[in-house]
């Protein structure tokens, strides 16, 4: 069966999301099933006969978070701190990096910065859900279009990048195994040949 692509944006980078409430149980009976875009944010059902994958207890995000190393500046109660730093970041929200954390619940302004040579994104409304003695889980709420639009981008050649990494490490796997193959090979008709000669 052909994996799910968004029904908006027709990308294949799609995630299973763990939906609760009864009537999602009942959709799941039937055989439909939940899904969040990972880049155009949409959510949306699929039928599949066999039911996929489902994220772990530990991770029920609607957004695959991915590792990065980002420079950002926060703004909360009109004082900026600088010298932050995104560690992994999705369309949904990032873990944030920083010497002074916020308590949980505080809203405050991101400006993140992918590269020196890329504008910057700036996440107009977000909110601290985590707060651990050296980082920060934020959520992001509000962005414009145009900014949501670069970080889409940003989202993209990181799930692009990830998919091909994949795939090199499953094409080295795929070449060890036939080297390992090969070498068993010989070595058997090697042996085959020894005792055809002594015979």
């Amino acid at each position: 069966m052909r994996d799910p692509h968004c029904p908006s944006c027709g990308t294949p980078f799609v995630r299973v999301v763990y939906d609760e409430g009864t009537v999602e149980r009942i959709l799941n009976r039937f055989r439909m099933f939940s899904f969040r875009c990972q880049l155009c944010t949409a959510h949306f059902r699929v039928y599949r006969a066999q039911p996929p994958a489902q994220p772990s207890v530990s991770d029920r995000r609607q957004y695959k978070r991915l590792p990065v190393s980002f420079r950002a500046n926060l703004l909360a109660g009109n004082a900026r701190r600088m010298d932050n730093r995104v560690t992994d970041i999705s369309m949904g929200g990032c873990t944030l990096e920083t010497t002074s954390t916020l308590p949980q619940g505080s809203f405050i302004e991101l400006v993140i910065k992918p590269a020196s040579n890329e504008e910057p994104i700036k996440i107009g409304t977000a909110m601290v859900c985590s707060s651990r003695p050296e980082s920060m889980g934020i959520r992001f709420l509000e962005m414009v279009a145009d900014d949501k639009n670069r970080l889409s981008q940003v989202i993209l050649s990181l799930l692009v990048g990830q998919s091909l990494h994949h795939i090199v490490r499953f094409r080295e796997r795929v070449e060890f195994h036939a080297n390992v193959f090969r070498t068993l090979h010989f070595h058997k008709t090697r042996r085959a040949l020894a005792v055809i000669v002594d015979f």
